[in-house]
């Protein structure tokens, strides 16, 4: 091949540089944009903005949501009668008097008939998961001097601390009416059944005699160390048809114990002590499941509600983080995306409407709750 002309040659090499170099600007943002997001170009912006937003947004914003609060709603035990304690009891000792004058009568039946189905018909009314125990002190020997050692030693559990009531019932049969009185010693024993408590009223002495002390104890001083000490607990007595000095030195007994003293003339008033005494359970009871009901629903709303709004949050977090790290990337490497406005408003957009169905579910589980507890304050004003 011959030669070109110079002239010839350079116009040759010109035009190549003009072919090489002369691509408009669009055309290359064109390029730009087919490297950065394959298929995009072919769509419209608000297409290729919900393909791009689309990569960034695949966890279903449902898992936040699916949470549903079992809202409780306590058994409440109807009005029997009249008296509230502080507490519910967890433990009660029920001390009779073994004593040879609980064989003398009240009306139709000894006092220790009396006693039996006093202490019979209370236990029946307790919670079932309570605790109970019989002790019996004085029992043994006989009720002259020459027994009265043997008497006054006799502390006897013939019951021992548990939710068992046929047992308890059974036991109450083998109560003997023969001895002295050593109601300081049987309120010792009663003591060492008992455990270590802060709360006075869960754990309770019913002692039920007719008469004081006469075995030369201090039952006064039981009963406070009892109430003032390690187990707190209250010391309550029923007397027997008990002349004025004998009933004061009970009720001393129960006052140093901080609880009450009865003292209780005819079979109707034990059955109206009695009375008394299941309505302070039953209103206890129902004061501490209503307590214990709301605080539950109350509880599990919150922990619903909260766990939604980290869910939702840690989700929004995430996606926005996310398209912000790759819409930056594209930008530092020179190949922006020409729809970031209308991604970013699409994920805006997403975004508000996770946070308006948080809303309105927190809504919906703050309002169950509430109308959760006015039906629990309804039923319990019912039954007082």
């Amino acid at each position: 091949m011959a030669p070109l002309p110079a002239r010839a040659a350079l116009c040759w090499m010109l035009a190549l540089a003009v072919a090489g170099c002369g691509r408009s600007s669009d055309d290359s943002q064109a390029t730009s944009d087919r490297s950065a997001a394959p298929g995009w170009f072919a769509q419209s912006p608000q297409a290729a903005a919900r393909a791009y937003v689309a990569q960034f947004t695949k966890k279903d914003p449902d898992a936040c949501f699916k949470q549903d609060v079992a809202l409780r709603h306590p058994q409440l035990r109807a009005r029997a009668g009249g008296l509230g304690p502080r507490v519910p009891p967890i433990r009660v000792i029920v001390m009779i008097d073994g004593s040879g004058s609980m064989a003398g009568r009240m009306g139709g039946k000894t006092k220790l008939e009396l006693a039996r189905e006093a202490a019979a018909s209370f236990i029946d009314g307790l919670p079932a998961s309570v605790q109970t125990s019989l002790l019996v002190f004085g029992q043994q020997g006989n009720n002259q001097a020459a027994g009265k050692a043997k008497s006054c030693s006799a502390i006897d559990v013939i019951a021992p601390m548990s939710p068992d009531r046929a047992g308890f019932r059974a036991a109450l049969g083998q109560v003997r009416a023969v001895g002295w009185t050593p109601l300081a010693a049987g309120l010792d024993r009663a003591e060492a059944l008992l455990s270590a408590s802060a709360t006075p009223g869960e754990q309770i002495i019913y002692v039920v005699s007719d008469g004081e002390e006469t075995c030369g104890g201090d039952p006064v001083a039981a009963a406070k160390r009892i109430n003032a000490g390690r187990t707190r607990a209250i010391v309550n007595v029923i007397g027997f048809n008990l002349p004025s000095g004998e009933a004061a030195k009970l009720s001393a007994v129960a006052r140093g114990g901080g609880g009450r003293f009865v003292n209780v003339a005819n079979e109707a008033e034990l059955a109206r002590y009695d009375a008394e005494v299941r309505e302070s359970i039953r209103r206890t009871d129902n004061e501490v499941a209503t307590s214990i009901a709301t605080t539950d629903n109350d509880v599990a709303t919150s922990i619903a509600v909260t766990d939604a709004d980290t869910c939702t949050s840690i989700l929004v977090t995430d996606e926005d983080t996310a398209m912000s790290i790759d819409l930056t990337d594209r930008e530092v490497a020179g190949k922006p995306v020409a729809f970031r406005k209308d991604a970013e408003a699409l994920l805006k957009a997403r975004h508000a409407a996770i946070r308006a169905r948080f809303e309105a579910y927190r809504a919906r589980l703050t309002g169950a709750e509430a109308a959760a507890k006015k039906g629990i304050d309804s039923a319990a004003q019912a039954v007082r």
